[in-house]
Parts: structure tokens; sequence; C-alpha cells
């Protein structure tokens, strides 16, 4: 048996199994072969992968799944081509060029399928890639971040598009700043309430061509709210914050602590999901914080884990080729044998507990 993407499914394709009880779905049987539109369509609304059997199967030259390294370029090429046009419609943006943003609708939908389908894949090449400052590469590493987030909370996929373009387009606001602005370490007051009212721009911008749904506009505009209510342009707190608003700022942070800033160096992954804990329940939503961290599979020393024996342990330290070293948590330090560690991979975690956090 193959595990394969729903996506990437055909008719002909014969299920050996689904990835979720039988209970949990509409399908009678989770042995069958795909015969109609409709199967397919209910398979890639219900399920996030199924197993397939190739001898069982018609169309067996299609489920021939590509190498990690042909996956790898042509994830590469994909973000490159959207990061071309990117490139193209932002400078025509700040030329004052009347440019339809609606033409980069089709290309962030493809770019949102294949993340969903090879999240992997394209948080590797994210995680590899120069991080440089520009306004396009910035909101593409946002944007897989915030999909690998979404399809690990189980974010609707019908919703996921949508989404897709307000993470991709989050800050097209700035593009009406000054470049000196964008590349200053300190900025006057009146130049911090122009960048306060960048959420709103973009708003504007993309509202004029009523293209663009309900759902991307306010995720855009209410991504820079804190929890605390201490963030802009509307000073929202809690639950008053949109959920995808909320994770969208969770990400935003995230991607700006990895990437080198004119005032701040890069930190690393783990020292980045520490700053992110601190942050949690003030700044941050705490319980979305923990599943973004959760998402990427960081866990910083002192991290506490569910494992999928049920049992808590502590991160005690990372291998970059081993793993995480982990011990149980309930220990007690008049316990004369102290338990030896064990190597884990994120996949073995069902949960993160607790993350040792540190102040920013």
């Amino acid at each position: 048996m193959i595990k394969i993407s729903v996506y990437n499914l055909a008719i002909g394709m014969h299920v050996s199994k689904l990835d979720r009880s039988w209970l949990s779905t509409s399908f009678f049987r989770h042995s069958f072969k795909i015969k109609t539109q409709k199967q397919l369509n209910r398979l890639k609304a219900e399920c996030d992968f199924v197993f397939v059997d190739p001898d069982k199967s018609v169309v067996s030259n299609a489920i021939k799944l590509p190498s990690k390294a042909e996956a790898i370029k042509e994830a590469s090429n994909e973000v490159n081509k959207t990061k071309k046009l990117l490139v193209n419609h932002f400078k025509n943006i700040q030329k004052g060029v009347n440019i339809k943003l609606r033409t980069l609708i089709p290309v962030i939908g493809a770019l949102t399928k294949g993340v969903l389908d090879d999240t992997e894949v394209y948080l590797y090449i994210t995680m590899l890639r120069d991080k440089h400052n520009s306004l396009e590469a910035k909101s593409i590493r946002v944007f897989i971040f915030f999909l690998a987030f979404a399809k690990h909370i189980g974010v609707k996929k019908n919703l996921l598009e949508e989404l897709g373009v307000a993470a991709i387009l989050h800050d097209i606001g700035m593009l009406s700043a000054p470049q000196e602005l964008l590349q200053s370490a300190f900025i006057s007051k009146e130049e911090r309430k122009f960048i306060e009212n960048h959420p709103q721009i973009g708003v504007e911008l993309l509202a004029r061509e009523n293209t663009f749904s309900e759902l991307t506009l306010t995720t855009i505009k209410h991504h820079h709210e804190n929890f605390d209510g201490s963030g802009y342009p509307d000073g929202l707190a809690g639950r008053d914050i949109g959920l995808y608003s909320r994770m969208l700022n969770i990400t935003c942070m995230y991607e700006a602590l990895t990437r080198n800033r004119v005032y701040r160096k890069a930190v690393y992954p783990t020292e980045a999901a520490s700053i992110l804990a601190f942050n949690a329940g003030s700044k941050l939503d705490k319980r979305l914080t923990l599943k973004f961290i959760e998402a990427l599979g960081i866990y910083p020393l002192g991290s506490v884990v569910t494992l999928k024996n049920g049992k808590m342990f502590t991160v005690i330290s990372f291998d970059k080729k081993c793993g995480y070293s982990v011990v149980p948590s309930e220990l007690n330090d008049s316990d004369e044998v102290k338990p030896e560690p064990i190597v884990i991979k994120p996949k073995d975690v069902t949960q993160l507990i607790n993350v040792n956090s540190v102040a920013t």
C-alpha cells in the first residue's frame, strides 16, 4: 500500500484504508475502488490522505510518487514562480500602476494545493531558503507556515484558499510606505502611525476590486491585533480578534524572529518558539501558540510533550541527525535509578503541553 494525499487521487485507484475511523466518515466501506468524481470530492472533503493498493488500481502509473529530490525541486519551482509574480505586482503597485490583484488568486490557489499536498517539503525549502527581507520572500514564508498551521489544527479545506490569499497578501499595505522607512532601524511617531495603519491600507487596496472575500479582508485587517489588546489598528483583545487573525499574528511573529531584520538578527527556530511561548497569554493566544509550535515540530529544551503512549516527557537535548532526547516528566530527585533518555522525532509527539519560554 502507498500513502497518498487526497489531492493526488484519481478515478480508478483502489483505496485500501482511510486516515480516520469508520464512524468519522460517510463511507460505508474503507476499502473500495474510486469510480466517480463524487467519491473523489467526498474523499477530499473528509480525509487528508488514504492508503492506495497499486495492484488493485487501474491507473497504477498515476500512483507513482516523485522522489524527495524531485518533490523539493518541484516545490521550489512553484515558490519561485509565485515569487516572480509577486515581485512584478508589488513593483507596479509601488509605481502607482493600476494592476488587477485578482490575477494572483489562481497562482496562490495552486501554491496552496502544493503546500497542503506536501507540507513537509515546503517547510523544508522554506527553512533552507535565504531569509531575504523583501516583502515577497517574507510573504511566501508566512504563507507556508500559516497553511501548515491551519492544516495541523484542522481548518476546513474550503477556507484554506481564502486564508492562503490573506497570508500571502497580509502586508500589502506596506507597499505604500517609503523605502527608507522599511529599511530604518529607528522610526518617528508619525512613521509609527503609518505602520500601525498599514493593515487598513492593505484592506482598502484589495477591497477596490470587489473580488476578495470578507474572510480574507478581515484576517488581514486584524493580523496585528494582540490578545491582550495592545495591538493595532483597532486595539481588539481576546476572542474579539478572529481566529484566523490570531493565527496569522503568531505566524508573522515567528517568521520575523527567524529572519534577519534591520534592527535584529535572526534567532534559531527553537529560540523563536521559546519567545512565542513567553508571549503566549499576553500578546498571543496561548492555546494557538502551543498548536503552532506543535505544527512545526520545534520543541525547545524543557518543553513537556505527550507521546503516542499517552505519557508525558520533558525535552532535554536536541541533535539534528537523531532528534529530541526526552525523559519522563514525573521524576523525583529522590529516585535512585534515573531512566535513560529516549530519542524521539516530532512525529512521535501527539500534544505539546508546555514550552520553556524566554523573554524577547
